[in-house]
């Protein structure tokens, strides 16, 4: 009876496929860690596909949703935008996962059109299970989160990334510099989940990346909403590229 699971168990297996994959990437990391392929300045390893393995057989198993994964595309119809599906990425930060860097995560996400519906994100070096469900509140192993008060960026901390499509020129890398110089701190920490989980913890006061990818990012909105921030994603493409911004919803948007 997929429909009666599906209204009360979205959650539950998103948090129970994030852990199955997260524990077979940290106690299997030695065989999980070699590369399979580098194209460009992206990499990928065995455990990528490993997890996704397990997260898709979970899924097919017990949800009828359509699922939208890093490494495979899309698995079953895709949906109109009104439909749920799931959005994978079955292990984001591999370039720190490969060099034996402890911030990597699963990342799970259930959304309606470009809209986060939840989200689970595993760091599973810290044994960290984060997620949210929009309307009804964010956990951190099953605590409660929220995000942080901070209303100054002079006072706060921003989380931002340089993707693999990152312009590199000189008018854009002004461009960063002028973003993020009102920020306190400035963290790039590798893997865009675990960085946008970490705004709806209260760790990050906010996270903004260009030319990322949907599933980077759509466990970690669902989180930050569900904690009681705010989160803009434009999509740029067909092909699930976007812009995302994130934060605690106290701090100026502009200036």
């Amino acid at each position: 009876m997929p429909g009666h699971h599906q209204a009360v168990a979205d959650l539950a297996l998103a948090q129970a496929a994030a852990l199955r994959a997260g524990r077979a990437l940290r106690d299997q990391q030695a065989a999980l860690g070699d590369v399979t392929a580098t194209i460009g300045r992206d990499v990928k390893a065995a455990g990528d596909k490993a997890a996704e393995a397990i997260i898709l057989g979970m899924l097919h198993d017990l949800s009828p949703h359509p699922i939208l994964s890093e490494e495979a595309g899309w698995h079953r119809e895709k949906g109109d935008g009104g439909v749920l599906h799931w959005v994978i990425d079955p292990l984001d930060g591999t370039g720190n996962y490969v060099r034996g860097v402890p911030v990597c995560c699963v990342s799970i996400a259930l959304m309606r059109g470009e809209a986060p519906h939840l989200g689970v994100v595993y760091d599973f070096n810290r044994d960290e299970l984060i997620s949210g469900e929009v309307g009804k509140g964010a956990w951190l192993n099953g605590r409660a989160i929220k995000v942080s008060d901070v209303s100054d960026k002079a006072a706060g901390t921003l989380g931002t990334g340089f993707t693999v499509r990152r312009d590199y020129s000189t008018e854009a890398l002004t461009a960063f510099a002028k973003l993020v110089a009102p920020w306190r701190k400035v963290r790039m920490i590798g893997a865009a989940a675990l960085s946008m989980a970490y705004v709806g913890i209260g760790r990050f006061d906010a996270h903004t990346e260009d030319s990322t990818m949907i599933w980077d990012v759509a466990a970690g909105a669902a989180i930050v909403e569900a904690a009681g921030g705010r989160v803009r994603i434009d999509p740029l493409d067909d092909a699930g590229i976007v812009n995302v911004y994130a934060d605690n919803g106290r701090l100026p948007l502009d200036g």
